[in-house]
């Protein structure tokens, strides 16, 4: 449903169909390749979280009013 509703952004690739480690790889150095290109001497960073447990606290009543906002089905 997230993929029929566009509600994620291109660049997210974990648990998505035909996405593959390449094209995160790809996504990656193109990113730093770019903020070289604009200043050599720019520091890239990356930040990569672990959201697996982040939805278990979720108030659903809040979760399932928005998925309706959106247009999802019950």
């Amino acid at each position: 449903m997230a993929e029929e509703h566009a509600l994620l952004p291109q660049s997210q690739i974990g648990a998505r169909k035909n996405r593959l480690m390449l094209l995160a790889l790809t996504l990656l150095a193109t990113t730093i390749k770019t903020a070289w290109a604009m200043r050599k001497d720019f520091i890239v960073l990356m930040l990569s979280l672990d959201i697996s447990g982040a939805y278990n606290n979720i108030p659903y009543e809040r979760l399932l009013y928005i998925l309706r906002a959106k247009g999802f089905p019950e």
